[in-house]
């Protein structure tokens, strides 16, 4: 059982410092996609954590030959007796839980998958009958006095000026714009924030989640600013933005990347002063440590699912322990 109480303390540590450490940080500003990963794979860590406490639970007490062995169906716990013992009960609530939440977590992310899918679609179908291709700008123009642009992704993607915003902005701002929603296109921006959204829809307003909601909406605008900047000027952008900043409706869709969306006065100041970027090397320390976060939980719990299912999976021999099925004498004691 100290592994899952590892993990449930990796889990809870995750959910809390964790949480408000990278909310915090400076640094995100500096490197908005590795923020993006890092809050992605914090989220992921988290759940990760919760299924293996669950699963690491049941093995223990599998191999501690206190849960149940005869199991009607395909699946069968042979190191283990046939009666149910209180830490067996317990072993049967981790198993229940870990799955419980696996299913949770994938039927929320398939469910806001499609439904941001069936919304795009919508909006492309609008756009078809609405907008006009513009050859030059390889955009969509849609005739409307707001100036708006923005994009739809997808394996459609289109990128939707208004015809308001070809009259405020001029070239420059208007190539500033673009390269921003094609940023936003090329990085697949639009997945990080489905799979923010499903983690919120799965597990509501708990605060790790609304947190990596919230920031992953702001990080990816700074990913597309710097995008922009690169290939127009960091002035270019900052003025584009505050241009577009008042025209863009509250409340903004899901489906769609706005380039004045959000807290554009914070991203016009930000571009406007500067940001030195975190550079490679401490880049690549931030993947590691990313990395290693998401995959503590797995390295931790590897080893105590796999001795169980290698114990259980064992073929039966004359003279096993009386309430085993088919585990060996003394595979349980061995597993433990």
């Amino acid at each position: 059982m100290t592994v899952t109480l590892l993990l449930l303390g990796h889990a809870l540590l995750l959910a809390t410092a964790g949480t408000a450490a990278l909310r915090r940080a400076g640094w995100p500003s500096r490197a908005p996609r590795l923020a993006v990963a890092a809050w992605l794979g914090m989220s992921a860590s988290i759940v990760g954590s919760v299924v293996l406490a669950g699963l690491t639970a049941t093995s223990a007490a599998v191999r501690a030959g206190v849960a149940p062995g005869r199991c009607y169906g395909p699946v069968h716990w042979p190191c283990a007796p046939d009666t149910l013992s209180e830490m067996g009960v317990l072993a049967a609530a981790g198993a229940v839980a870990a799955l419980a939440l696996t299913t949770r977590t994938a039927w929320c992310l398939l469910a806001e998958f499609r439904a941001a899918a069936r919304e795009r679609g919508r909006r492309l179908d609008a756009l078809t009958l609405l907008g006009r291709a513009d050859a030059r700008l390889g955009v969509t123009v849609v005739d409307h006095a707001t100036a708006t642009v923005y994009c739809v992704p997808g394996r459609r993607s289109r990128i939707v000026v208004t015809s308001g915003a070809l009259a405020a902005l001029d070239d420059a701002q208007l190539s500033a714009v673009l390269a921003h929603e094609r940023a936003h296109l090329r990085q697949r921006h639009h997945l990080a924030l489905t799979a923010s959204r499903a983690l919120v829809r799965a597990f509501g307003p708990l605060p790790p989640f609304t947190a990596a909601q919230a920031q992953i909406a702001y990080l990816v605008e700074l990913a597309a600013d710097d995008a922009a900047a690169r290939r127009t000027g960091r002035l270019t952008v900052a003025e584009s933005l505050l241009t577009l900043s008042e025209a863009v409706p509250a409340g903004t869709p899901a489906p769609v990347l706005a380039a004045g969306g959000t807290a554009t006065g914070a991203r016009a100041r930000r571009l406007i002063t500067g940001t030195r970027p975190l550079g490679p090397a401490r880049t690549l320390l931030g993947l590691a440590v990313a990395a290693a976060v998401l995959t503590a939980p797995l390295a931790a719990a590897g080893p105590v699912i796999s001795t169980t299912v290698a114990c259980c999976g064992s073929s039966g021999v004359p003279g096993t322990a009386p309430g085993h099925l088919l585990c060996p004498q003394g595979c349980a004691d061995g597993a433990a």
